[in-house]
């Protein structure tokens, strides 16, 4: 049912683009509005199942093929208007990362497999359902929900199929676009899924609900307070990705989605619009396989990386609808006012403001800021590594071996392929590690802007071959690609690196260096780092506030340079004050192989040339 870009003219494409546009601006604005970070799991792992059911070919009439979609599941899960936007998302992963289904024809795929199939399938079970979220009525509205919107869904794009010979044709009468007219392509399209696709997505809709339904009604009662963890819906994906190979059992192509001398053979001509048709783009794994490689054995291969890599982009891509608030405003709304004597208008929920309030800072106490919240996110990975993931119950040892053997791994990729199938690997260990999604992907993101871009941008630039002049800088084709596989390669280094540092506790991660052989004064170092700037930049905060509160007015230019100044200053006889009382700290614990504190005090303070040590700085 994925319709190439080669069979449908530029008016069908443009038509149905300017349908789909308006109504994925809707249901983008109703996703965000209505699924909350409480459903966020789900709808991720929801999309990435819909993709995955796609993958699972069964054999159609006349040596076809034919698959289930997935999106009446959805539909009925979520919601239609999610649904729309979620599968629409699936397929045009599908189109760019694996040439399924053409970049043109997204929006007639889309209005097929997307829309019909959403509201079709979402009306159909409405009309049946019971009260109940699981009863044997529900179960059976459920399939018949998932069998008419597949049909709604074949009917529809073999309606568009059908009448470009009559939209597109030369003098002869020969089309120049798909060849096959309404009276061969809807009875075909239809037969299909009505027989084999059909009856697939009655049993995919119907399961797949009823198991959600049985395991997570925290999911359908507010009241509940369980929440889904990204784990608890990760394991029957991860079951249902591994088993996709299956899908491989099933020869031959789906109807419609013909090569082009297949359909040479079949009407006697080449349409000339399918001969002239240009590649758009060129996928990463074409056909869900590994580009230059064949074999039974790499096929099989292919077929479970683009599994994995698709669901995880899928997941990735449908994580991102939902915001951050996890309330329902209907919630905060539907909670009794407070009995008091306050004014009106404190007696309501969410008063909406006539202003916005912002609070302005100087250049000085926002730099304190950041680099303070930029350290006190480090810190908090000790938290993350506390909890009951998978990736925390691993022996520290073999974290820090696989740190090194992920490193080389990515520095030895051959293609991007690879590096995005590791780059994937490491956001579903990330979710099973029970890690923020918006936390890791933050510091990959912001560590390869950090990092990579100086290097990237030259490479970029760098002619290999001549390329396009835009703006008078002649951009290489070759220079961008390398460009990309750098920056795909540090993005693969930085999630492995922070994967096992945000799951292990430093001191496990100190003896698992040490058992290697690391110096241990190397090992000092790193570990007090960041903590030493935690506190002094804490203290220079607490300072700043402290100074403000006290002053009547904002400060001048000149009053900030000279209060950095002293700032600075305080803070780095603090840092002396702080590094003494650590180094005997550690040399009371017998961590040193020092002399006794105080002959080390005394001495340190002679050195310095400071006197006394005191007590009032």
């Amino acid at each position: 049912m994925h319709i190439p870009d080669a069979y449908l003219s530029p008016s069908t494409q443009a038509a149905t683009f300017a349908v789909m546009v308006p109504l994925w601006i809707i249901a983008a604005k109703k996703t965000r509005a209505k699924i909350t970070t409480r459903q966020a799991p789900l709808l991720a792992m929801g999309a990435a199942f819909s993709f995955a059911v796609q993958m699972f070919n069964l054999p159609a009439i006349g040596g076809t093929t034919a698959h289930a979609l997935g999106t009446v599941f959805m539909a009925i899960l979520l919601g239609p208007w999610t649904s729309l936007l979620a599968i629409s998302l699936t397929l045009l992963i599908q189109a760019l990362f694996f040439g399924d289904g053409g970049v043109l024809s997204f929006g007639a795929n889309a209005l097929s497999m997307a829309c019909v199939a959403s509201f079709v399938g979402s009306g159909v079970y409405h009309l049946l359902r019971g009260q109940a979220s699981l009863t044997h009525r529900n179960v059976f509205a459920a399939a018949a929900a998932g069998y008419i919107g597949i049909v709604a869904a074949s009917l529809s794009a073999g309606t568009i199929l059908g009448i470009q010979p009559w939209l597109a044709h030369d003098a002869l009468g020969h089309a120049l676009y798909f060849p096959f007219g309404l009276s061969v392509s809807v009875p075909a399209m239809v037969s299909i899924h009505m027989l084999v696709a059909g009856p697939a997505e009655a049993v995919v809709t119907a399961s797949a609900l009823a198991y959600v339904w049985r395991n997570f009604p925290d999911l359908k009662e507010a009241s509940r307070t369980r929440r889904p963890t990204a784990m608890r819906l990760a394991r029957p994906l991860a079951i249902c990705l591994c088993l996709t190979p299956l899908g491989l059992l099933a020869s031959g192509n789906a109807w419609g989605e013909w090569e082009l001398e297949t359909i040479k053979g079949m009407i006697g001509y080449a349409p000339k619009g399918v001969v002239s048709a240009p590649q758009i783009i060129h996928p990463l794994l074409p056909d869900y396989a590994i580009a230059g490689l064949s074999g039974h054995s790499w096929e099989i291969v292919g077929y479970l990386l683009s599994a994995f890599v698709g669901a995880g982009l899928v997941a990735l891509a449908t994580r991102g609808l939902v915001g951050k608030t996890s309330v329902r405003t209907s919630e905060i709304s539907n909670r009794p006012a407070p009995t008091s004597e306050l004014p009106d208008w404190m007696n309501h929920a969410n008063v909406p403001l006539t202003g916005k309030i912002r609070a302005k800072k100087d250049w000085f106490e926002g730099a304190v800021s950041c680099l303070r919240a930029s350290i006190e996110m480090s810190i908090r990975s000790e938290k993350i590594a506390r909890l009951d993931g998978w990736m925390q119950r691993q022996p520290p040892i073999r974290k820090v071996v696989g740190l090194g053997v992920g490193l080389i791994a990515t520095a030895l990729a051959p293609t991007s392929a690879w590096l995005l199938g590791f780059l994937t690997v490491g956001f579903v260990l990330a979710f099973m590690s029970q890690i923020p999604f918006s936390t890791f992907a933050k510091r990959t993101v912001g560590g390869l802007i950090l990092f990579g871009s100086a290097a990237a941008l030259p490479m970029s630039l760098r002619a290999v071959t001549p390329g396009p002049a835009i703006g008078g800088t002649v951009f290489s084709v070759p220079g961008v690609a390398f460009a990309a596989l750098l920056l795909l390669r540090m993005a693969c280094a930085i999630s492995i690196t922070q994967l096992i540092t945000t799951t292990t506790r430093w001191d496990q991660m100190i003896m698992a260096f040490r058992k290697l052989g690391v110096p241990m004064q190397i090992l000092q170092w790193t570990t007090l780092t960041y903590r030493y700037l935690f506190v002094l930049l804490d203290v220079q905060l607490e300072m700043l506030t402290a100074r403000k509160s006290r002053q009547v007015g904002a400060a001048t230019a000149e009053q900030a340079r000279e209060f950095a100044g002293a700032g600075t200053g305080i803070l780095f006889a603090k840092s002396l004050a702080l590094s003494e009382e650590t180094h005997l700290a550690m040399a009371s614990r017998t961590l040193l192989k020092t002399p006794p504190p105080t002959q080390i005090q005394s001495a340190r303070w002679q050195d310095l040339s400071l006197g006394e040590p005191s007590h009032a700085i």
